[in-house]
């Protein structure tokens, strides 16, 4: 690239994703970030993860005095996959909040990951209000319409520590945003003559048990049993659990499903689970 060097880059990391690579993003800025960036001679790359700009070291004064007259880069960052907000703790906003990250406030989480969030990952206190500053002046009403998945703001500045010195870290260029995965309990529902013989789940790794949870009829008139899982199971891209259907006997245990179908992102409601409400995932047996 020539003499330009990284100003700073934004990665976003996912306990969903295999890797915990985030891939679902686009960050767009606004149209008076795009003007700050032409400007200040600055270039914007997008990377599978997340975004980086870049300075052109050359002309690094006139970047210094864009940065002494208050240069601040804010990015919409909307998910391209519909069900992000289903697996991405803390899940979907309030009405009229809105996740928002900036670079005022950073959590060390280690020596080379800058957190724009309190905690070690993304939290409730990273909803702001949407009628508040600075995010009323940043959003408008084509956003009320198709809602960012969270706003980005970067302060550049021109002291001796800011992001326009010559001596900084190149680790103190990087920052990170880290989302946990949401959690659903795993509701299976037994239909036909099967719910009606002494059946159980066992996982062959031993990592979750499952419950029955009595029997329940189902739009039809259709008998099912329900094996609920007995904690709240993280959502993966790709789950691994080795989940067989199994029924009791007296000449032995006797496997009827060798592996189970496990929960989809898109199967997931909100129930009412010991007082208090959760995300449950169905899934159907036949």
């Amino acid at each position: 690239m020539g003499t330009y060097r990284p100003l700073f880059s934004i990665t976003v990391e996912h306990a969903y994703f295999s890797g915990h690579s985030c891939k679902m993003l686009e960050f767009v800025p606004t149209s008076s970030s795009t003007a700050m960036l032409r400007n200040a001679g600055l270039l914007l790359k997008s990377s599978e993860s997340g975004v980086a700009v870049y300075f052109d070291h050359g002309n690094i004064d006139i970047l210094r005095l864009h940065a002494a007259d208050n240069l601040t880069l804010t990015f919409k960052v909307f998910a391209k996959d519909p069900n992000f907000l289903r697996y991405t703790a803390p899940g979907a906003p309030p009405d009229q909040a809105i996740l928002f990250f900036n670079n005022r406030a950073i959590n060390r989480d280690d020596p080379d990951k800058q957190l724009l969030h309190g905690g070690a990952t993304v939290a409730e206190d990273s909803w702001a209000d949407m009628a508040v500053e600075p995010l009323a002046s940043i959003l408008d009403r084509k956003d009320l319409l198709i809602k960012p998945a969270f706003i980005l703001q970067m302060n550049i500045t021109a002291d001796a520590q800011g992001l326009c010195s010559d001596k900084l870290d190149p680790a103190a260029r990087k920052f990170f945003i880290r989302f946990g995965a949401n959690q659903t309990f795993w509701n299976y529902y037994v239909l036909g003559e099967l719910s009606k013989r002494a059946i159980y789940i066992a996982d062959l790794d031993n990592a979750v048990q499952f419950k029955s949870i009595g029997n329940v009829t189902l739009p039809g008139q259709r008998e099912a049993l329900v094996l609920q899982s007995s904690v709240a199971i993280p959502m993966q891209e790709h789950s691994r659990y080795r989940l067989q259907l199994r029924e009791s006997g007296n000449m032995g245990d006797k496997v009827l499903i060798k592996r189970l179908p496990n929960a989809s992102v898109d199967q997931t409601f909100s129930e009412m689970i010991n007082g208090k409400m959760e995300n449950v995932s169905e899934i159907f047996v036949n």
